[in-house]
Formats: C-alpha cells, structure tokens, sequence
C-alpha cells in the first residue's frame, strides 16, 4: 500500500503612411482567380471520399468549381475559399482542401468563395478502434497561479476548447506563488515541472508531459491536442474505484491498466478540487486545482513501474491519500494517468477521472 499526505495550503500623418505601406502588398492585388466577377456561382462542392479511416493519415480531398466549370481549389483562387464542418462548426485551414479524422463520425462539409456558397458533402470518418483499442484523453497541466493576470484567458480558452472536443482532456492545475503574491494553492511540484521544460511564465500549459505551450488561442489548442491523438495513440486505458473515509480523512483508490500492446507503465495518482476561492484572485473560482499528487508525477518509480503482457491486465496496489481533512468528496475527484517512455522520455500515454465515492471502466474506442 502507498501513502502520501494532501498537500492542503490552504496623428493623421502615421494613418497615411500605414495606408500606403498596406496598399503594395501582392497578396492583395488583381490577378488570375482573385476578382470575384471571373466566378460565376452556384459553387459545386465535390469529394474523392465519402468514407476515411479514421486513422489520421487517410485523406478526402475537396474540389470546387464554379458554373462554367472554373476549379476554384487551385492557386489563386484558395486564397478566397473556405469549407466549414458544419456538423462541428470548425474550418479547415487556409488554403487547404483536405480532412483527415482520429475519430469516428459524419460529417457534413460547405465551401464558400466570396459571396457564393454551396450546397453540402457527406464524409464519415470510421474504424478507429482498428488503429486504436483505448479512448484516448489528453492531459493537461496547467501552470497557474491566483495572481496571475492572464490566467483567466487560458481559463476561458481550455473552457471553449473542452466544449468543442467534450471528453478529450483531463485538466490539472498546478498553483504557484509569485515573488510578490501568495497563492494559497501553492504546489511545489509546479516549478519541478516548469524547471524540467523550461517554462519561465504564468500560465503555461504542458501537454502530456510531452509539449508546452503557452498559446491561449483555441484553434491553436486543438490542432495540439489532434496532433497528439493523430501521432501518440493510447496504448492502454485505466480504470478506478475511489473510496473517501471522513472519519479517517482518507481516500482509497485502486486502479487497474489493461494495455493492448503490453510493455513498461507507472501510475500517477492526482486528487483535485473544483470551485475553490481565494482572496483577491483574479478569477471566481478555480476548478481542477491540484491538492496532492504521488512522487512519480513525472518519472517511474523504481518500486512502482510494472511490465504488463499484450492484451493483459495489471491491478496496481492500493493507494490510499491521507490528511484529506475538510475534503468535499462532491466537488473532488481522482485522477490516474499512465506514464510509459516514448522517444527516450517518459510522457502521458492515457489518463482518466472518476469522482470520490465513485468508479469509471475502461473506455474503449466504438
């Protein structure tokens, strides 16, 4: 049995120079496939694809073509055209005509160029249990602190992410003190994280354990976490039961990895709390806030790590969070993430979360 205690602490003339340095630029000048009257409408909106794989490599590539039969998908005409997911309400990237999937669903695509508009595609993504077995989540450790000034903009950015791609992140965030303000949610492990990848600013998001960014954009967030479902697949997935004993002011947890291609994992024991308040914070309330986690957060333990077969299932000891006084089980939960070593380092390979007083099975891939 492992134990470890809950870290509880508690000018006119500069107009007219901006217009004529904007006026040269070649992106925006006449030419081949860039006036809208050399398109006549209604745009026709093809597909080489009515079924992908969703492996993230199998590509449908669109094409748009005016009345007169004008193909619009080519230099000089990309820049004015677009195609919108309608099923998601997401955009393809500029000048691009292609979609690829890491999940299964249907989607409905529309190009757009200038004013004209067309009429719908089907493409279905399918199969992905075929590339991967487990439901892939990423992990999210956010570098915070309650002083932080732009914290609340990541805050709100992972919020509209997390509503766009519901399920695909578990969030923990790690407090910190500043020179000048006290967090009271301070973590020493938040600089042993922020040390390890170089991180020298609030807020500071690390991804898996494997990338950092300090991008508050949620298109850029996105592409993040698809890039790694696309080149990091789930090699295993992770099951919990938790337990909370008021009285002894701890939790129990026993978890258990099942991994489809079998090798070397250490579990990670998180517990966190939502709604917490702080004075003079520069947000209402804080959610996902560490308030203790195992010493092997970032590496294997030595007495910890464990082998496990192709398609077999490793039930870990019993772990058990000790000093959780003042603990509300309703707003808490425990998180369990597994590490492996991927390119020489260890990194996140699936994680998951279940409430106190409560149990989550594996989650597979449909």
């Amino acid at each position: 049995m492992k134990k470890f205690p809950m870290f509880f602490v508690f000018c006119v003339s500069c107009l007219c120079g901006c217009f004529m340095a904007c006026s040269g630029s070649s992106d925006d000048e006449d030419g081949p496939g860039k006036t809208s009257d050399e398109v006549e409408g209604p745009l026709t909106l093809t597909v080489d694809k009515n079924k992908i794989e969703a492996n993230g490599s199998d590509v449908a590539t669109f094409t748009v073509t005016d009345a007169n039969g004008k193909v619009l998908t080519t230099p000089g005409y990309m820049k004015n055209v677009y195609f919108e997911d309608v099923t998601t309400g997401d955009y393809l990237e500029r000048k691009t005509n292609t979609f690829t999937a890491v999940e299964n669903g249907s989607h409905r695509f529309k190009a757009y160029y200038l004013d004209w508009e067309s009429e719908e595609v089907s493409v279905t993504a399918q199969n992905r249990k075929n590339y991967e077995l487990f439901y892939r989540k990423i992990a999210v450790f956010k570098m915070t602190g309650t002083w932080c000034t732009y914290c609340p903009a990541m805050t709100s950015s992972l919020k509209k992410v997390e509503e766009s791609m519901p399920g695909r992140m578990v969030k923990m965030a790690f407090h910190s003190s500043s020179s000048t303000s006290t967090d009271p949610f301070h973590l020493s492990q938040t600089s042993t994280i922020m040390s390890r990848f170089g991180a020298s600013g609030f807020p500071t998001n690390i991804y898996d354990l494997k990338d950092m960014s300090i991008d508050r954009n949620v298109s850029a967030i996105k592409n993040l976490l698809a890039e790694h479902i696309r080149n990091y697949p789930a090699t295993c997935g992770i099951k919990i039961n938790a337990t909370y004993s008021a009285s002894a002011s701890e939790i129990t947890v026993n978890a258990a990895l099942k991994s489809n291609k079998g090798g070397e994992y250490d579990l990670v024991y998180v517990l966190v709390s939502d709604g917490l308040t702080a004075s003079g914070g520069n947000e209402t309330s804080y959610d996902y806030t560490v308030r203790a986690i195992s010493n092997n957060f970032m590496s294997m333990s030595t007495d910890g790590k464990f082998t496990v077969g192709v398609n077999q299932e490793h039930t870990a000891a019993t772990f058990t969070i000790s000093n959780a006084t003042g603990l509300n089980p309703t707003t808490s939960r425990v998180v369990v993430y597994a590490l492996r070593k991927v390119d020489g380092a260890y990194m996140v390979d699936n994680i998951t979360e279940c409430p106190i007083n409560g149990s989550i099975d594996y989650i597979y891939n449909e």
